[in-house]
């Protein structure tokens, strides 16, 4: 079997999805669609899956809308139609998931309970000495899980695919998700960045082609692989697109 059908078939199996979207993996979306700053997020993230639909396709239907004037009316007259094409529309996106990451992020450690200031001299009353004082460090609450909303595409890739191709399919994958609904984000959520994401899932393999920028020099291969991954993630979050790797099947 291809990779990118191993990909889809493994995201289609609700026992075998958390193999792709791994806590790593989610964080991963969650920090393109919304202002997350991953090392406040204390536990692994989580998913809720409202919503998992595959090979989805484009709008088989066009639409059109023309304007008619009569000589002297001011108001022109206004007609719009829309058909179905008759062809079977092409697949834009492999999976298109509605839902969310649900994150814990950190609080402070500790609370301030006292806050005592005093004029250090006579002469300076400018000058102060304040002592804060702290509760017991972990006496606040754990952190409450927070759902964040996230509408995505999926694009599922083998190692050896482009980068031009898998940045082609992306308006594509983007365009397959456009007439799904988009939940509100939670009160107090972090400032979301993008109603819809494009995400690609391809093998970690593919980050050693060394056409990949971002990669250090006089590191170990792994970390080369990590470098470029990184690189990719951040540019790539700016469009919209959250990148997140897999092992290849054995």
């Amino acid at each position: 079997m291809d990779v990118d059908s191993e990909i889809v078939l493994r995201l289609a199996d609700p026992a075998a999805r958390a193999s792709v979207l791994t806590a790593d993996a989610l964080l991963a979306i969650g920090t393109v669609a919304y202002d997350l700053d991953p090392a406040l997020v204390t536990e692994p993230v989580t998913a809720v899956f409202d919503r998992f639909d595959l090979a989805v396709p484009l709008d088989p239907r066009v639409s059109a809308m023309a304007q008619f004037r009569r000589t002297g009316e001011p108001v022109p007259w206004e007609v719009a139609a829309s058909w179905d094409t008759g062809q079977a529309p092409p697949v834009a996106a492999d999976a298109v998931w509605t839902g969310a990451v649900v994150v814990r992020t950190a609080v402070l450690d500790g609370t301030i309970v006292d806050v005592t200031a005093r004029q250090s001299g006579v002469d300076d009353p400018v000058a102060l000495d304040a002592t804060v004082a702290m509760g017991t460090p972990g006496a606040d609450p754990p952190p409450a899980p927070v759902p964040l909303p996230v509408l995505v595409a999926f694009v599922a890739a083998a190692a050896d695919t482009s980068p031009r191709d898998l940045l082609r399919a992306t308006p594509a994958a983007r365009l397959g998700a456009a007439r799904y609904a988009v939940a509100d984000a939670p009160p107090g959520a972090p400032e979301r960045r993008f109603d819809r994401l494009v995400c690609w899932v391809v093998p970690a393999t593919a980050f050693d082609d060394p056409g990949w920028p971002g990669a250090r020099t006089g590191v170990p291969p792994e970390q080369r692989r990590s470098d470029r991954l990184g690189a990719a993630r951040s540019w790539l979050a700016g469009q919209g697109v959250a990148v997140i790797t897999t092992t290849e099947p054995t």
